[in-house]
């Protein structure tokens, strides 16, 4: 065999199949590929899959090649194509937090360079496979020790998350890619020991582990996760959501950090004030931690000028809201704080947030007013002070880019402001139970085209329709209990509902027959007991997995009975179908435990299930902002990968 002198560039492995650059001399293409085993048009023999240095055409010699490259990594192929053959493609599989899932595996076969297969990545120079990204494609089976996964010793980036590994184990063998600088394990319904050989990979600048909805079948021993903390020095990104830790936080985090989620994971103890310090960090959650114990710091955050969003849920503070989180923490973007046992006044300096779309503040002790900045923030969408003890008017709304506003369980009063008419982009409104008083005009409602959910429960309005108007068509819940309703015509175009509770109202007379044909084809609850009804036609209860005609003035025996299920039989199916009808809001991304914690707070139902309820709704809320983030780093993970 010839040996190449140094006019000719050093031959390189450059990917899964043979590649051979042509002189420069005698084509303008800069590379000829061709099939392992077939012959090279310049090097003038076959090329068997396993050959190294080729021999060389005589007549070539003495030719400048601009560069030569020979690529025998068959292996990387054949190990590539090993473990798509352990798993199979199953389109359940998909995770909901997937925006598009795809089998990326499918297209995968040797008539093609492995290189440019769907997720796989090599490098330019040597030819390795570096990065593999297998995300949300529908992948099933399992991963053990013996995976060909783990013959790519090269990999930099590698990203199963989004499938379902049906409870596999993650194997030690992780903890061997000392290349590794991006792990993506979440979601893929991994399950036991969290190995302390990923606390190995000292090159990590991301891990995340976090586990698939409310599964928690990872775990993660407290000596291993300080090891972790202790050992990947580089980390910029760290998910372990719903992971079992049940360990106090260390003090040694990453400087690097930028993200970190321990939601969910058991912690308590006390929050070391130190994380609020990590100069870096853009992304703090340590929600539901019900062991949890903080404080705010007294000085001003290091993070300050990069946190972008802080989520302490159910972390119990038990003090005031200091007014420095206003004047510290000026590129917020997103703020909960709900459980937290807080106290005393919302601060002044929350108007100074400019750029948060998201405050949370429900279920604390706050009291006083809602400071009228607030509901003038440029950017904001969701706010819910809900269940605390605000009371005082409710002030204008200056800013139409509010989606959620959700403000019952208070003592607000005063009449509600006209501004609610101009917030077009509105779709949930929750003002029940409150102190709001005066007539309220449906005008109010009939022009936001996107409202969902309108609720004025139990407050000491009289519902009005002075202007014949109706609510909008996309109301799916509305919730107007005791706010002195007496006709129905303002549901004519209301044909969507699938609860209605207009208990304790003063309708008269019967229930007119296109309202029943508008509710027997969508609507899921009805409440309309404690009026004044004396007629109801024959009610088809298989359109209606729940209806309450109790306490009005029915005199057929017939009609009683076919319009109301009986006691004992509306006990029986209490739990079932209010559990169902959570999941049913889940799954179409509505939320609706407030609904449900009206009923039951209308009928009687126990305190300690409508806390679990509004305690999943809170969950459920979180869950939707992750999968926005999500999809945003989906989005931005694909431009670049």
């Amino acid at each position: 065999m010839l040996k190449f002198t140094n006019r000719y560039q050093k031959i390189t492995n450059k990917g899964c199949g043979e590649v051979v650059s042509t002189p420069s001399s005698l084509t303008k293409r800069s590379q000829v590929r061709f099939p392992l085993g077939t012959e090279s048009p310049l090097l003038g023999s076959a090329l068997p899959p396993n050959a190294g240095l080729p021999s060389v055409n005589p007549d070539l010699v003495g030719l400048q090649f601009s560069s030569i490259s020979i690529l025998p990594h068959k292996h990387q192929t054949i190990s590539l194509l090993k473990f798509k053959n352990t798993l199979t493609i199953d389109p359940s599989a998909a995770h909901y937090y997937c925006p598009k899932p795809y089998p990326k595996t499918s297209s995968w076969n040797t008539s093609r360079d492995c290189c440019s297969w769907d997720g796989v990545v090599c490098d330019d120079i040597t030819g390795h496979v570096i990065e593999l990204d297998l995300s949300c494609s529908n992948l099933t089976g399992t991963i053990d020790s013996n995976s060909s996964l783990f013959q790519l010793s090269h990999l930099q980036r590698l990203d199963l998350s989004s499938n379902n590994f049906s409870n596999s184990h993650i194997s030690p063998e992780f903890g061997k890619f000392s290349n590794l600088k991006h792990l993506h394990l979440s979601d893929s319904n991994f399950s036991g020991q969290i190995p302390s050989e990923i606390s190995h990979l000292s090159k990590l600048h991301s891990l995340r582990l976090s586990s698939i909805y409310y599964s928690y079948n990872l775990r993660l021993t407290t000596h291993d996760f300080k090891s972790l903390l202790q050992n990947l020095t580089q980390l910029r990104e760290l998910h372990l959501s719903r992971i079992n830790i049940s360990s106090t936080i260390p003090l040694n985090f990453s400087s690097h950090l930028t993200t970190l989620i321990l939601s969910e994971t058991g912690l308590y103890g006390i929050i070391p004030e130190s994380i609020f310090h990590l100069p870096n960090l853009e992304t703090l959650d340590l929600g539901i931690n019900h062991e949890l114990n903080g404080y705010f710091p007294k000085t001003k955050w290091n993070s300050s000028a990069s946190l972008l969003e802080l989520d302490l849920s159910l972390v119990n503070f038990s003090c005031n809201l200091p007014e420095s989180l206003g004047y510290h923490l000026t590129s917020l973007r997103s703020l909960d704080l709900a459980y937290c046992n807080l106290r005393g006044p919302i601060p002044e300096s929350l108007s100074n947030l400019t750029r948060l779309k998201y405050l949370v503040l429900s279920y604390n002790s706050l009291n006083g007013t809602i400071p009228p900045g607030m509901l003038s923030l440029p950017s904001l969408k969701i706010i819910d002070l809900s269940f605390n003890h605000l009371s005082g008017p409710l002030e204008d709304f200056k800013s139409n880019s509010l989606i959620w506003i959700i403000l019952e369980g208070n003592q607000l009063q005063g009449h509600l402001p006209h501004s609610i008419q101009n917030l077009v982009n509105l779709t949930y409104l929750f003002l029940s139970f409150n102190n709001f008083s005066g007539r309220v005009d449906a005008s109010l409602f009939s022009n936001l085209k996107l409202l969902l959910y309108l609720g004025l429960s139990y407050n000491n309005i009289s519902l009005t329709n002075d202007n014949n108007v109706t609510l909008p068509e996309s109301l799916n819940t509305l919730k107007l209990a005791a706010c002195e309703v007496k006709e129905l015509e303002f549901l004519r175009s209301a044909k969507l509902l699938w609860q209605l509770d207009l208990s304790n109202n003063k309708i008269q007379g019967r229930i007119p027959d296109w309202a029943w044909s508008n509710w027997m084809s969508s609507s899921y609850t009805l409440n309309m007991s404690h009026n004044m009804l004396s007629s109801v036609d024959s009610i088809p209860l298989q359109s209606l997995d729940t209806i309450d005609l109790r306490s009005n003035l029915l005199q057929d025996t017939n009609d009683t009975i076919s319009g109301q299920l009986d006691d004992e039989e509306s006990n029986s199916k209490f739990q079932s179908d209010f559990w169902k009808g959570a999941l049913m809001g889940y799954g179409s991304g509505l939320c609706i435990g407030l609904s449900i914690i009206y009923f039951m707070l209308s009928t009687g139902k126990p305190i300690w299930l409508a806390r679990i309820i509004l305690e999943m709704e809170h969950k459920i809320m979180r869950e939707r902002r992750k999968k926005q983030r999500r999809q945003r780093n989906y989005r931005r993970r694909n431009n670049h990968f």
